[in-house]
């Protein structure tokens, strides 16, 4: 009979060893929907329509739950077509860029070409059912912007059972994908159903979890979302999944 494994003493060293690994040696996996034309669909390891982990590649299924732990917005600049990665930078940082987030925004670089800014929704959250893939970055573009605005409306208006203004961070939220089209017809998944925002409350964050969870993601939330690897943005993903001819 095999001896049993005794781990007790990892409760003693927790997180030592680390001492010269900075937040720089770090990646920061993102949360993200699996598009008909993504490399983890076309390879077969998650599902269309899926939430997955950007870095383990580790398939959610079609609906998780979430605890957002920091919310911010930055400005991606692509060359035309994304045909290269030209920078992020923080909402305004940019001067005479026209049009809007729903309908585009362009900016002319230093070389007079006329780049897309793309303004993307970065919600840091921690998944209470998997808190062993620690905390990720969720990030959204216009394709799914009008049912994450519902989404903020509820956490901003969500009032505590005492009746005072709830932290962001303070529920759990079922997020699932549904089919949506785009003005070209082409199908791709965004967290919507039947036209209106699929994101549901599900009840509040137990004291535990905020401590062990919630708390250190917030103490490196600005860091751990501006160490996100940008020249493969979600909105590179999400915008050029939503133009590609679909199967469905």
């Amino acid at each position: 009979m095999a001896e049993a494994l005794d781990l007790d003493y990892l409760a003693d060293v927790a997180g030592q060893g680390f001492e010269n690994m900075s937040s720089n040696e770090v990646a920061v996996p993102r949360l993200l929907i699996a598009q008909a034309m993504s490399d983890v669909v076309q390879n077969g390891s998650v599902k269309v329509g899926h939430f997955y982990n950007s870095i383990s590649g580790k398939d959610y299924g079609d609906s998780i739950r979430v605890i957002v732990c920091h919310f911010q917005k930055v400005w991606v600049v692509w060359k035309p077509d994304q045909g290269g990665y030209v920078g992020t930078f923080p909402i305004g940082g940019l001067e005479d860029v026209t049009g809007d987030n729903y309908t585009g925004m362009k900016w002319k670089n230093e070389d007079g070409i006329l780049c897309d800014v793309i303004e993307t929704w970065n919600y840091l959250v921690v998944l209470p059912d998997h808190p062993e893939d620690g905390y990720m970055v969720f990030g959204s573009t216009r394709g799914n912007l009008k049912y994450l605005k519902g989404w903020n409306t509820q956490m901003r208006y969500l009032r505590t059972p005492q009746g005072k203004p709830a932290p962001l961070f303070s529920a759990i939220w079922n997020m699932s994908t549904g089919k949506d089209q785009n003005k070209k017809g082409n199908t791709y998944y965004s967290c919507n159903k039947e036209g209106k925002s699929s994101i549901v409350m599900e009840g509040w964050v137990p004291k535990a979890v905020y401590t062990e969870y919630v708390v250190p993601a917030r103490d490196v939330a600005d860091k751990a979302i501006a160490l996100v690897d940008n020249s493969q943005d979600v909105a590179a993903i999400e915008d050029k999944s939503d133009e590609e001819p679909s199967e469905f």
